[in-house]
C-alpha cells in the first residue's frame, strides 16, 4: 500500500469512527465518583533520584511540564503492543521503577500503551502534578485493540489535558489541549487533531489531515471511557469508573471481546500458558462488578476543586 493509499484509508476510517461517535446516545450519568491522588508514596523519591524528572519537566504550568515528561517517555521507551498480556502473571511489578528498568533506552524491549501511561502518571505524581490514566475502548467486541493515555490537571488553564506517551502528543481543538472527554465530543463533529512532537498549532487546520492516522485511532477508541479511581505508585489494580453511551451493554461487549480474543489466539497457535490466561479472563469479565461513573470525574481535583472538591488527595 502506498503512502497515498494509506492516507485515503485513514481518512475513510476517520469519517466512519467520527460518525459512530456522532450517532451514539449521550453518555449515561452514573454514580458520583472521585479519584484518590496519592502524592506521598515513598517510592517517588527513588524515582526522582534515578531519573532527573525535575530537570526533564522544567518550568511552567502542569500541562507543559507533563508534556515534556510525556515526550521523554515516548522518545526513550519502545513499543510492544502485547506486553501486558505476555507479562501477566509474571514477577514484574506494575510500577514506573520496574517498567523503566526493563525498557528504558532498550532497543530490544518495549512496553504497551498502558504501561507507558502508568509511568507518566507516576512521574507526574512524583512532581506534585495531578495525573491519572484514562482507558479508551472501541464499540465493537471484535476489535482487539484499545488505548490507554494519561491526563494531567493544569491549574492555570483549569482543565484536564490528555497526554499520550505512546505518540508523545496531545489532542487539541486548535486553541487549547483537551481532556479525553472533550476529545470524544470534538471528534464526534469531526474537529480537533492530535498534536505530535515537533508540531506547532500555528497552522492547525493542516494537522487534521497530517495526523489522520492518530485522529482516526482516537475516534475509534473513544466510544467508552474508563478512569481508575486511584492514582498512586504501583499497587493492585484499582476499581474503574466507566462512562458508556446510554443503553450500551458493556458487560456483553467485554465478554464477547474476551471470547473473540481466545478464538483468534487458537487460530494463531499461541502457547498454552497464554491460552489459559485468556480463558480465565472470560470468566472474570462475566463476574466483574462494573461501576459506572459520571462526567464529574472531569471536575477540578483537590486544591483546585472550585465546585465541591469531590476528588480526593491523599498525602
Amino acid at each position: 500500500m502506498t503512502k497515498q493509499e494509506r492516507s485515503e484509508v485513514d481518512t475513510r476510517l476517520y469519517g466512519i469512527y467520527c460518525g459512530i461517535l456522532c450517532t451514539a446516545p449521550p453518555l449515561a450519568e452514573g454514580s458520583e465518583s472521585w479519584v484518590d491522588y496519592r502524592f506521598g508514596c515513598p517510592e517517588y523519591a527513588t524515582l526522582c533520584a534515578r531519573y532527573p524528572l525535575e530537570e526533564i519537566a522544567g518550568t511552567g504550568g502542569e500541562f507543559k511540564r507533563g508534556l515534556r515528561l510525556c515526550r521523554w517517555i515516548a522518545a526513550n521507551v519502545g513499543h510492544e503492543s502485547g506486553f501486558s498480556l505476555r507479562m501477566s502473571g509474571e514477577e514484574m511489578p506494575f510500577h514506573s521503577l520496574a517498567l523503566l528498568s526493563y525498557a528504558y533506552g532498550r532497543k530490544d524491549r518495549g512496553l504497551d500503551c498502558g504501561s507507558k501511561a502508568k509511568i507518566l502518571e507516576e512521574c507526574c505524581l512524583a512532581l506534585g502534578i495531578y495525573a491519572r490514566r484514562v482507558k479508551l475502548f472501541p464499540n465493537s467486541p471484535y476489535d482487539l485493540d484499545d488505548h490507554i493515555v494519561t491526563e494531567v490537571y493544569d491549574g492555570r488553564m483549569r482543565r484536564w489535558c490528555m497526554l499520550d506517551p505512546t505518540s508523545g502528543g496531545y489532542f487539541s481543538d486548535g486553541i487549547q489541549p483537551l481532556s479525553c472527554l472533550e476529545m470524544r465530543e470534538t471528534l464526534a463533529v469531526r474537529e480537533g487533531s492530535a498534536v505530535l512532537p515537533h508540531q506547532a498549532t500555528a497552522h492547525f487546520s493542516r494537522l487534521t489531515e497530517r495526523n489522520m492516522d492518530w485522529n482516526y485511532y482516537y475516534a475509534k477508541n473513544s466510544y467508552t471511557l474508563a478512569v481508575p479511581l486511584e492514582a498512586r505508585f504501583g499497587g493492585p489494580a484499582p476499581r474503574e469508573a466507566y462512562l458508556v453511551p446510554d443503553g450500551f451493554d458493556l458487560r456483553a461487549r467485554n465478554v464477547r471481546n474476551a471470547e473473540y480474543l481466545l478464538d483468534r489466539a487458537l487460530e494463531w497457535h499461541w502457547d498454552q500458558t497464554l491460552l489459559q490466561k485468556l480463558s480465565v479472563q472470560i470468566d472474570r469479565q462475566r463476574k466483574k462488578v462494573l461501576y459506572f461513573g459520571s462526567s464529574e470525574l472531569w471536575d477540578a481535583p483537590g486544591k483546585y476543586g472550585f465546585r465541591n472538591n469531590r476528588q480526593k488527595i491523599v498525602e
